[in-house]
């Protein structure tokens, strides 16, 4: 990240940088005080390569030691999580046999959907510049570290990549896989706690002192490319609350419906905007269910309306102010009517419903 002007003490300072192919501006307010920093350069490169060492290594002593060297996420969303030390982070479909029984990645069921998210396999292991220390106020202290090697995303014809969060804020009895999200089409955010790291220094340090800091995003020319805009004037809106609305092609029953949010999204790459989006399209699908709002795929019960009872799997597009697509999504609903709503990238266009009550459309 490199500043493009600098104040007087007191006065703004501001930098551009780029974070998953969205540049921002941000302005930092009140004095940047390099000296502020709780270590010095050299004993922070020394605390960091000490790490990443004690990480490397962490495959070998697993083995040795009779570890699973491959940390699971399992739950019962549609995809299921895989993280292996020295090996890749895989997403999958289900189990081959009963969890806990094997220390690598034989447990995931090859006859089901899977893919590579990032692999360690070809890293160089004496390059540190792949790691960042990153120190919040307001959150944990966490190293990380981004991967690629992931299998290729048909969406974007690029490898499939993860940003690795190493955290140390919480203790647990041993190495634990905490969550993996998908942050933007084929871009990874995964959560990993490994209590053999957490004794070093770098997870001790802090900055001294708070400063404010103001970002917005700046739309590129790749950002507004045609196919990633929606005519809205092409759609019935329907709103459903939690400001949601479904879009409806009444002139082309064929065409998939989508989802639109009138809310404003300056930063759709933080994993925390990208959240409060599905948290509102799951309770405003929630509200067209209760409702009686959508009938049967056709394939099945045509003439009546979807319920709580029903258990399903609808793919949709969600675009934002002004048609802008924002992600692709999958609503699930099982038959206790709890409904969860992710993100996907699968390559596969979003198609509405896919599966319903445990038949594949």
């Amino acid at each position: 990240m490199a500043p493009n002007s600098t104040g007087p003490s007191g006065a703004s300072s501001s930098v551009k940088f780029k974070h998953l192919d969205q540049i921002y501006s941000c302005h930092f307010v009140g004095n940047v005080d390099q000296k502020d920093l709780s270590s010095t350069e050299s004993s922070y490169q020394s605390d960091l390569e000490s790490t990443v060492a004690t990480l490397w290594s962490l495959g070998d002593t697993y083995t040795k030691q009779n570890k699973m060297k491959c940390l699971y996420q399992s739950s019962s969303d549609y995809w299921k999580y895989c993280f292996c030390l020295d090996g890749n982070i895989t997403q999958f479909r289900g189990f081959k046999k009963l969890f806990g029984a094997s220390t690598d990645t034989s447990l995931i069921d090859p006859e089901k959907p899977f893919f590579s998210l990032g692999s360690f396999e070809n890293a160089n292991k004496k390059d540190y510049t792949n790691f960042n220390l990153v120190s919040n106020y307001d959150g944990p202290i966490y190293l990380e570290q981004t991967i690629g090697g992931g299998d290729i995303c048909d969406k974007t014809g690029k490898q499939r990549l993860s940003t690795i969060r190493y955290r140390c804020d919480e203790t647990y009895s041993g190495a634990k896989l905490l969550s993996v999200r998908e942050i933007k089409t084929c871009r990874y955010e995964v959560q990993v706690y490994l209590p053999e790291i957490c004794s070093s220094p770098l997870f001790k340090s802090r900055p001294s002192k708070r400063e404010q800091v103001i970002c917005e995003a700046q739309y590129t020319a790749a950002s507004l490319k045609p196919e990633n805009i929606l005519d809205i004037k092409s759609v019935n809106l329907i709103p459903l609350g939690y400001s949601i609305f479904l879009g409806l092609d009444e002139t082309n029953p064929d065409r998939p419906n989508v989802l639109v949010t009138n809310k404003r999204v300056p930063d759709i790459s933080t994993s925390d905007i990208v959240h409060e989006l599905l948290g509102d399209a799951a309770n405003a699908f929630a509200n067209l269910i209760s409702k009686s709002l959508i009938f049967h795929p056709h394939q099945t019960e045509p003439g009546r309306y979807v319920s709580g009872k029903d258990s399903f799997t609808y793919t949709t597009s969600v675009f934002g102010v002004g048609g802008i697509h924002l992600f692709d999504m999958m609503i699930l609903q099982d038959d206790r009517g709890k409904i969860v709503a992710q993100l996907i990238s699968d390559g596969a266009t979003p198609k509405n419903f896919i599966e319903f009550n445990g038949v594949e459309l």
